[in-house]
């Protein structure tokens, strides 16, 4: 019995009910072994009983039943659904739906920010911060899986989905890694869109807490929805809006070869404004410090209660198990047949 539980391990198997039908094939097994072979009849010399069977051992009758109950045990184990690979993950409750907003226009290549003395553009360090966030919600420090889910939206002139809603936190972190400088014929500062988008992505979701983390070190100066607006309707739904403004809240010239590009400040009215609107806060990003500790501040008001209900998720293992038990009820057949048959 405990041989048979080891090899039908209920939560390693997605149909533990098969296990009772093992049960049976051994019952079977031991009437096979324990009934006379057919076509035998009882004489009364054994002398001339023994000497018919030339110094066989007995248990080789057996092998044909032994290898039709293995191959009936394996193919009974292909069907319960064998499970490789899984690992326990919580129960969500009180989870949280994120969406990332990542601005990536021209002026995010400005290199104003520095990490360990090193000079970086705005946009790496924006991605080092939200990677910092992403791997900050994992389940444990090597899990691929977070608890939350979170996605992830770039916007220049225009806004669009990198990443949907996911707890697969790789591909996230991936994505965000990818995120790059647009084009300058796409160029631009699509705030009101980037938030629209978020709110449509998020406006299904059944989480406890919606959220959108919009990062941007500009104004508005593409697409048709306002900023503002935007922000009205991300409250009707429920969801909360963070901001960041990554720069400077002055013009800055840059020499670009012989011509200068200037770029824009940071809108703080309309970030803050946003934020108060739905309940969130605003945060001045204007160095690689300030950027990293707005991500923990955000993240640290934004936990998820985990409880304490495991379950399991895991690639099925089935055809090892019906390969090898169909080769063993076949080898089982040929046995037979071969140089087990019984002569009447």
């Amino acid at each position: 019995m405990k041989l048979l539980q080891t090899i039908f391990v209920f939560d390693g198997m997605s149909h533990p009910e098969f296990f009772w039908l093992a049960l049976v094939v051994v019952a079977l097994l031991i009437v096979e072994l324990m009934r006379r072979p057919a076509g035998t009849i009882t004489i009364s010399t054994a002398d001339m009983a023994a000497s018919l069977r030339r110094g066989t051992p007995d248990f080789i009758r057996h092998i044909p039943a032994l290898l039709r109950a293995a191959g009936l045990l394996l193919l009974l184990a292909a069907l319960a659904g064998p499970l490789h690979g899984y690992y326990v993950r919580k129960d969500r409750a009180g989870v949280i739906d994120i969406m990332l907003c990542l601005d990536t226009s021209g002026s995010m290549q400005q290199p104003d920010f520095f990490i360990g003395g090193k000079q970086y553009d705005r946009l790496y360090v924006a991605r080092e911060a939200a990677r910092k966030f992403v791997n900050s919600r994992r389940e444990s420090d090597k899990s691929r899986y977070g608890v939350d889910r979170i996605g992830l939206i770039l916007f220049s002139g225009l806004a669009w989905t990198k990443c949907p809603l996911t707890l697969d936190y790789d591909i996230l972190e991936r994505e965000i890694e990818n995120a790059s400088i647009t084009p300058k014929h796409k160029d631009g500062t699509a705030i009101g869109s980037a938030l629209g988008l978020a709110i449509r992505r998020l406006s299904r979701s059944e989480a406890k807490s919606k959220v959108v983390i919009l990062l941007t070190d500009g104004i508005n100066n593409r697409g048709e929805l306002d900023p503002v607006t935007a922000a009205r309707l991300a409250n009707e739904y429920g969801i909360r809006v963070y901001t960041i403004g990554a720069g400077s809240t002055e013009e800055i010239v840059i020499r670009n070869g012989l011509f200068p590009m200037r770029t824009e400040a940071i809108d703080e009215k309309v970030l803050k404004q946003m934020a108060d609107i739905t309940g969130g806060k605003y945060y001045l990003a204007s160095d690689t410090e300030s950027l990293m500790k707005a991500y923990d501040e955000i993240s640290a008001m934004e936990t998820t209660e985990i409880d304490v209900n495991d379950y399991y998720e895991a690639r099925e293992e089935f055809m090892p198990f019906l390969a090898v038990g169909a080769c063993l009820l076949l080898a089982s057949i040929l046995s037979r047949r071969l140089w087990f048959e019984m002569v009447p």
